[in-house]
């Protein structure tokens, strides 16, 4: 049985069209979305390959589309210009800091690195917290004590909530958008 000589792979830098340059933070999001995207499908493909040659590839392939995706969340985080400490637990944004918890610190993160993109009370407990035990009232609760928090720097309306969809991030961020 011969081996199978896979073709040469391009190497892969950006996506045409891609700039991380780029200041349009809806633009951002959209490779946010892209990326998440290709990540899903590649996991997908990689848990179907059954030990075939073209796995390492996948695997390769998977994490360069990780690390453009962790350098499109934190452009947008940039962009965005709130900077969240997760040791002091702290927001500071346009000038202003305030004190977090470190769920509600924790909660903002995520939101953040995912924009656009609604998220059920269960999935922020399990994907922002890693806490599946976590009620629904639970998770609102902790939802309206950081929007009250986000009041007190001008972020009150950047946690959105998408009816039978659930919580979000709005598509610009106060001051910063502008």
């Amino acid at each position: 049985m011969e081996a199978k000589v896979l073709p040469p792979q391009p190497d892969l830098t950006e996506l045409p069209g891609e700039d991380l340059t780029t200041s349009a933070l809806p633009e951002v999001a959209g490779w946010i979305a892209i990326y998440e995207e290709l990540a899903a499908v590649l996991r997908s493909v990689i848990a179907r390959a059954d030990g075939s040659e073209e796995v390492h590839q996948l695997r390769r392939n998977l994490a360069f589309i990780e690390d453009r995706l962790m350098a499109w969340r934190d452009r947008h985080a940039e962009l965005a210009g709130v900077v969240i400490d997760h040791k002091a637990h702290t927001l500071t944004y346009g000038g202003k800091s305030i004190r977090l918890t470190r769920r509600e610190a924790d909660l903002l993160d995520f939101l953040l690195r995912h924009p656009k993109r609604p998220f059920t009370s269960k999935q922020l407990a399990t994907l922002a917290w890693q806490n599946s035990r976590l009620s629904d009232a639970q998770v609102r609760t902790y939802v309206m004590r950081l929007r009250s928090r986000l009041r007190d720097v001008g972020l009150e309306q950047v946690i959105t909530v998408e009816r039978n969809r659930g919580y979000g991030i709005a598509g610009s961020l106060g001051r910063s958008a502008e």
